[in-house]
């Protein structure tokens, strides 16, 4: 499948300059594209524009030759539209409350609400884009937490969570719910997604 296709071209990168002076970049490079694409193909796209701006801002022939490299592997990575994800699918299968593999969670019930956590900012807004339609979640039912929001804004996302008679089901957030918020006042269902 597409999956794949991503997994053997990135596997199959040859690159001309990226990271010369550091031993062993390459690797780590291969290395951090790999870990973003098992987080989505959203947050792999993310990290090959970045690499790709990076590199053209060097002046070198052996930069070009990298650039297209990575552009074609980004179109690649594209291509896993959200019905093509696998573990995106997987998601949908369990935390729907039509399908046979449900994990029971029931957004219809006041006090049965689901934390998503992803490491990847680009992973979070993926599923921020697409989890709500899919689930007929209406606006007040999720929120997402990450640490771009300010205090104040974290701080109403957990308090809006926590609250028995707030209407907020889904929660899709980062690391920063790993550093020292309070969930499970009105939530005992996790999952993370990234793994």
């Amino acid at each position: 499948g597409r999956e794949e296709a991503a997994y053997a071209h990135l596997s199959s990168l040859k690159f001309a300059s990226m990271d010369q002076a550091r031993s062993g970049g390459k690797v780590l490079f291969r290395t951090l594209l790999e870990k973003a694409l098992f987080s989505s193909p959203d947050a792999c796209a993310s990290t090959i524009r970045e690499r790709i701006k990076r590199l053209s801002r060097k002046d070198i022939p052996e930069a070009q030759a990298d650039i297209e490299e990575l552009e074609a592997l980004c179109e690649t990575v594209e291509e896993i539209t959200p019905e093509h994800f696998a573990k995106y699918q997987n998601l949908l299968a369990l935390i729907s409350p039509r399908s046979p593999e449900t994990i029971g969670w029931n957004p219809a019930d006041e006090h049965d609400r689901l934390v998503i956590f992803t490491e990847r900012i680009d992973t979070l807004h993926f599923l921020e884009a697409n989890l709500p339609s899919v689930l007929r979640l209406k606006d007040k039912q999720f929120r997402i937490l990450h640490g771009g929001l300010s205090d104040i804004e974290q701080q109403e996302v957990v308090e809006a969570f926590g609250s028995a008679d707030n209407p907020v089901r889904l929660l899709i957030a980062s690391d920063v719910a790993s550093e020292g918020i309070n969930l499970h006042h009105q939530s005992h269902r996790l999952i993370h997604f990234d793994i």
